[in-house]
């Protein structure tokens, strides 16, 4: 299974108002039932793995237009085991064995034991961990790319700030797109 993840910061200032879009227990048109339960199916499969390997590309975009590409591999076994390595633009990785997660910067020869989730990106590491159900999500738009093939979904985890999910045809998460507060 093949997953890239793109993170992406932009300005706070530009967020609107956003509402629940998908009512995934409620009465729905065909097409938002159909919508919804895609969703499901592909929250579920993914919770359902028992772990998974990918290549991921992040990009980071600056409010004032520059940005910074990184690229690496994810590994992750669940529950909470995994290895984060960046290759590029730098060498760096987080690894968590499940009791504890290390931060450690080659280029630095510095490593660091980090107390939780909280330290990296709860939100995104509980949904890649399959500790999310689609209970623990609210809906709040959706948008599909016929040409790209790719269903788009904007997200509230529990606790958390909005993030995008982005499902190929076949229900594989392809994109998790986050807007930052720093901007």
């Amino acid at each position: 299974m093949m997953l890239a993840v793109l993170f992406m910061a932009g300005s706070m200032a530009d967020a609107g108002d956003v509402k629940q879009v998908l009512d995934l227990d409620g009465q729905q048109t065909v097409q938002q039932r159909e919508s919804g339960d895609f969703f499901k199916k592909s929250i579920n499969r993914m919770a359902a793995l028992p772990g998974f390997q990918c290549h991921f590309d992040q990009m980071m975009v600056f409010t004032d237009g520059g940005g910074q590409r990184y690229a690496g591999e994810l590994a992750v076994l669940k529950p909470k085991r995994f290895r984060w390595q960046y290759a590029e633009p730098y060498e760096q990785f987080y690894v968590s064995d499940g009791n504890g997660i290390w931060h450690y910067e080659p280029d630095l020869m510095q490593a660091e034991r980090l107390d939780n989730l909280e330290s990296v990106d709860p939100a995104v590491m509980k949904l890649l961990d399959g500790r999310i159900t689609p209970a623990d999500l609210q809906v709040l738009r959706h948008e599909s790319d016929a040409k790209l093939e790719i269903r788009r979904y904007q997200v509230r985890i529990k606790g958390s700030e909005p993030v995008w999910l982005g499902f190929s045809r076949t229900g594989d998460l392809i994109l998790i797109e986050r807007d930052d507060v720093l901007g």
